[in-house]
């Protein structure tokens, strides 16, 4: 029996956000950055014979917590519970250990790998790479030693306006 995600897709100020949960949590969160974004999310959902389903109504607390947060009030995510479909469980470790920066504060690679016991900041960078929780996992908020962005697969413009809104910034 095929597992059953539950989608939507959520405007915000740069676009379009796309969520799907299963019924264990919040599974996927990516920006759709234009169409072939939303078709290689389909080819996901296909190749791991998972069925998508748009249903708005089973992802009404999800999207109560985006609107807030794309309002600019402090919002972590941490009270919703996400099912991991991908990711090594090095990987799940990183997006946990991310998941635990709090809201408006970042931390360099550094700060992972050593909460992780880990030498390779490099491989902190890739693992945050392949997130695939965007926001919910706020690997937006890791930065590097010198304090400038380093990396994000949404885009470095988008990087830029999650850290402006979480610190009350005009994201003009």
């Amino acid at each position: 029996m095929k597992k059953i995600f539950f989608y939507t897709i959520l405007r915000f100020p740069l676009g379009e956000i796309f969520l799907a949960k299963s019924c264990r949590g919040l599974s996927f969160v990516q920006f759709i950055k234009d169409r072939a974004q939303l078709e290689k999310i389909a080819e996901f959902f296909k190749e791991k014979d998972f069925s998508l389903s748009l249903d708005e109504s089973k992802l009404h607390q999800e999207k109560k917590l985006f609107y807030h947060y794309f309002k600019g009030e402090k919002e972590d995510f941490t009270s919703l519970p996400v099912d991991f479909i991908s990711g090594t469980p090095y990987q799940r470790k990183v997006w946990q250990e991310a998941r635990k920066i709090p809201f408006g504060k970042t931390q360099p690679y550094r700060f992972l790998a050593q909460k992780l016991n880990h030498k390779g900041y490099r491989s902190i960078g890739q693992a945050l790479a392949r997130n695939p929780l965007l926001i919910v996992i706020p690997c937006h908020r890791v930065l590097r030693s010198d304090g400038t962005l380093g990396g994000f697969s949404a885009g470095l413009e988008l990087k830029k306006f999650l850290l402006r809104l979480e610190r009350g910034e005009n994201s003009n």
